[in-house]
């Protein structure tokens, strides 16, 4: 339930931390972790493997908290200091207590002012922008594709990324960030996230430890990606179950509200249904958030250099999950 690089930016223009280079992932050195895709793939084929950002899982969060402070300050306080301003303009009060009144009218108002900017500022972060961002992982041209929050695409060489364990402490969740270095391979560049982000045992999180939990979410996300990269599909097809639908379009209500509820759905019995009146309500604003943006196009360059091959055996989602056998079969 992270929002870092979607409201606070990643910082750019600094040296990686020492942590930062201990805690590198190599795209070459393989891991002991079972790979895991952490319901983030959209699409998977010979060609190229794209991925939903990691804000998708919980989109509606911050529109759902952005409306209700509009709607629990503004028809108090907002109304409130107006009727200030009136009484003040009005006739029978000592001009000292028309000035207070005053006062406290106008401050009011600036304040719910304040507020009300700060949510609208808040919810066009995540309505009225786009579905998701996708990231486009080609393996033929090892090329890393990046839809920016702007608009723009990030695109740069898969082996010149720098990938590293990241750690937000006000949740105390981890992720794998990738990081654009400048010349000099310290100095960062650009800085963008995979699409998981979970919580780690201290194990895991320890500078240059090889041996890793079945906990460790975060590094069996990377693995997911990083064997597609090197290996191909046939190496973690049959981990994929479910492709998220928002191949050039939008979710569907139904799929908004699973994929919320979907968060929850390991939780023990009591947390979870604790935590379902929640979950409902954001899910109620994802349908808002879904509906007021823009589906993500990729510039016609990235979608030329993505061509899938005819008669590609990963080139159709029925094929996502299924054995070799069954492959096969539907491949015919």
């Amino acid at each position: 339930m992270d929002f870092l690089g979607l409201i606070a930016k990643y910082r750019a223009g600094r040296v990686l931390s020492e942590q930062e280079r201990g805690r590198h992932l190599e795209q070459r050195l393989r891991l002991n972790v079972e790979p895991h895709y952490q319901l983030s793939v959209i699409k998977m084929n010979s060609t190229y493997l794209e991925t939903v950002d990691k804000w998708f899982g919980w989109k509606g969060l911050i529109t759902a908290f952005a409306v209700i402070i509009f709607l629990m300050f503004t028809p108090t306080m907002g109304w409130g200091g107006i009727m200030w301003i009136v009484e003040a303009m009005g006739f029978g009060s000592s001009p000292l207590d028309k000035s207070v009144l005053l006062a406290n009218g106008i401050g009011m108002v600036c304040v719910v002012a304040g507020i009300n900017w700060a949510a609208l500022w808040l919810l066009r972060k995540e309505s009225f922008a786009y579905t998701h961002y996708p990231i486009r992982f080609n393996r033929k041209t090892r090329m890393v594709h990046v839809f920016r929050t702007d608009g723009t695409v990030l695109s740069t060489s898969w082996e010149k990324i720098f990938f590293t364990l990241g750690h937000m402490p006000q949740w105390d969740e981890w992720e794998v960030r990738g990081h654009v270095l400048e010349a000099d391979n310290l100095t960062t560049q650009e800085t963008f996230a995979l699409s998981y982000v979970g919580m780690l045992n201290p194990q895991d999180t320890a500078v240059g430890a090889v041996h890793f939990s079945d906990q460790d979410f975060v590094r069996a996300h990377w693995e997911f990606i990083r064997r597609y990269m090197e290996d191909g599909p046939q190496a973690v097809s049959s981990q994929v179950q479910f492709c998220m639908p928002v191949d050039k379009c939008r979710e569907s209500p139904r799929v908004s509200v699973e994929r919320v509820f979907a968060n929850i759905a390991g939780a023990p019995f009591i947390l979870y249904w604790i935590l379902f009146p929640f979950c409902l309500v954001v899910s109620l604003f994802r349908l808002i958030a879904m509906r007021t943006s823009k589906v993500p196009q990729w510039p016609e360059e990235v979608e030329a250099s993505c061509v899938i091959d005819p008669g590609d055996p990963y080139g159709s989602t029925d094929l996502i999950g299924a054995t070799p056998r069954q492959r096969a079969q539907l491949a015919q």
